[in-house]
């Protein structure tokens, strides 16, 4: 048997649960630490960390699957979504489907899955595309196998091949009636946290039961089970977390899905990248907090140029703005001349706004200056 779905204890998955009791109470710990930060932030502010972690997790759980979406497009509709409850005029399919899919499930986080809501959400990751014979908010139906391949025509290399059509809604309604038993809140079995969605996003994935969008459902699920382990919507990055290294997610992917029902390695593996979407979650948090106190205390210094500049920078996120700012690079964003660059720049570095970056060569670069809590002008 090459699969794991065709061992005769499937879907009996075993492991050691003490193994992960460690990073359960790290989970915890941060997850509490996050929404003491998210707390602390103005009201404002606290929006725009939302949907400064919700962008980061659209753009790379598409990314994952090899999609690239427009960023402004993405928190565009993010930002029409969460304020109300609506999508902006003639929007990017792909960038509203992927924003529609995480507040959905955000908003859901309490809800009970069922056919027709993982329908729903593969349908949001799969916009509807003309002359595609990919089926959206229904299983699979081809008879032929579902395979994942990789290689060139005639020498391909079988990754996974997942259970067959026939099988699915009956694999799929087992996988349901575990999910919804297991629910902290409304369940009658208790998982820890981490191992319940490491062990849902799994199966998911092993079923593959839609023609496309697996992947970002799957991941979908494993923070939906991870909001329901804490009673309130994660703010762990965890599909910003894998696509760092997707070689080593789908690598984990594989080996969990042949051989025996022991998955500790890949549990193992979720586990640590469930710690690393914290860390990312809460460096988002620090960058909007830096970002709020920025404007607190330089805001109203800024001409109008000098504000468009800085709110470029600031929407690149937390990663910071590639190269630095320079003269060319502020001419092209403010459409101003390079005398006038230069003077807003040499007003910028005499106010403390910006400061010079070391090993410019022949061109100064810049970076926005740090204001910590502490700072006075």
């Amino acid at each position: 048997m090459r699969w794991i779905w065709q061992q005769p204890d499937w879907p009996d998955f075993r492991y050691d649960s003490r193994a992960l009791d460690d990073r359960e109470l790290e989970f915890r710990l941060n997850s509490e630490r996050l929404a003491g930060s998210f707390d602390a932030l103005p009201v404002a502010s606290k929006e725009d960390a939302t949907i400064d972690l919700m962008l980061s997790e659209a753009i790379k759980t598409s990314a994952i699957e090899g999609e690239d979406l427009d960023r402004g497009s993405v928190r565009s509709s993010l930002l029409s979504l969460i304020t109300s409850d609506t999508l902006p005029e003639n929007s990017d399919q792909k960038s509203a489907g992927a924003a529609s899919l995480l507040v959905d499930v955000r908003k859901n986080w309490q809800t009970s899955l069922t056919h027709d809501l993982l329908g729903k959400w593969q349908s949001m990751a799969v916009p509807e595309l003309r002359y595609t014979s990919i089926l959206r908010g229904a299983y699979r139906n081809d008879p032929s196998p579902m395979q994942i391949v990789s290689g060139p025509y005639g020498r391909e290399k079988v990754h996974y091949e997942a259970p067959p059509a026939t099988q699915v809604h009956d694999e799929i309604t087992g996988f349901i009636d575990w999910y919804n038993k297991t629910n902290p809140s409304k369940g009658d079995k208790t998982l820890p946290g981490i191992a319940r969605a490491g062990i849902a996003h799994l199966w998911f994935e092993v079923i593959h039961p839609f023609d496309d969008g697996n992947g970002r459902v799957g991941r979908a699920i494993a923070d939906h089970a991870l909001s329901q382990s804490l009673g309130y919507p994660t703010t762990a990055c965890l599909a910003t977390a894998i696509e760092a290294d997707k070689k080593t997610y789908y690598l984990q992917l594989e080996i969990a899905s042949r051989g025996s029902m022991d998955i500790n390695a890949w549990l193992d593996y979720f586990a640590d990248k469930v710690i690393k979407a914290q860390e990312i979650a809460r460096e988002e948090v620090d960058f909007v907090l830096a970002k709020t106190r920025f404007y607190e205390t330089y805001g109203d210094q800024l001409n109008d140029r000098q504000a468009r500049m800085v709110a470029r920078v600031f929407a690149e996120g937390r990663k910071g703005f590639e190269g630095g700012i320079t003269t060319r690079k502020y001419e092209a964003i403010t459409r101003c001349p390079n005398r006038t660059a230069s003077r807003d720049l040499s007003d910028l570095v005499a106010k403390g706004i910006i400061i010079p970056l070391p090993g410019g060569g022949r061109t100064t670069r810049y970076e926005l200056t740090t204001v910590n809590s502490a700072s006075k002008v």
